[in-house]
């Protein structure tokens, strides 16, 4: 009898402790892409003029699209899995340049001198932040 109360218990805590892991994660994924889509009149680095960059976020998960759209991550948050493989991206043709800045003139002629934003960057180097706080919450 104590044998299937031990094994009952390890089925217990690995429940909870795969259930605390999944917590985590989403929280995690799901604070990171808002710092991302954050914008800067909020704070952030995301730059918002009509709202085209951030509403071409698309949001991956394990190789499939889960969703377009500038909250589209939360889709990917919802659904992930330790283990799982999610992706965002962004399609304006104008995301790489905002993110990572262009000096020089594109393939049509146009001449940049354009300092880059990092608003990915700078989200996902906040990400051992951002998983030490939802654990500490999470707990």
């Amino acid at each position: 009898m104590s044998q299937k109360t031990f094994t009952a218990q390890l089925g217990a805590f690995r429940d909870k402790t795969v259930e605390q892991m999944r917590a985590v994660l989403s929280a995690s994924v799901q604070d990171v892409m808002d710092e991302a889509q954050k914008p800067e009149a909020q704070g952030g680095r995301m730059p918002v003029d009509t709202g085209f960059l951030r509403n071409s976020l698309v949001s991956e998960l394990n190789g499939a699209q889960i969703g377009q759209g500038a909250t589209s991550y939360l889709l990917a948050t919802t659904a992930i899995q330790p283990g799982d493989v999610a992706r965002f991206g962004w399609t304006a043709v104008y995301a790489l340049r905002m993110e990572a800045g262009f000096v020089g003139e594109d393939k049509l002629g146009r001449t940049y001198n354009q300092a880059g934003r990092h608003f990915v960057e700078a989200a996902a180097l906040q990400w051992d932040r951002i998983v030490q706080a939802n654990i500490a919450r999470l707990k």
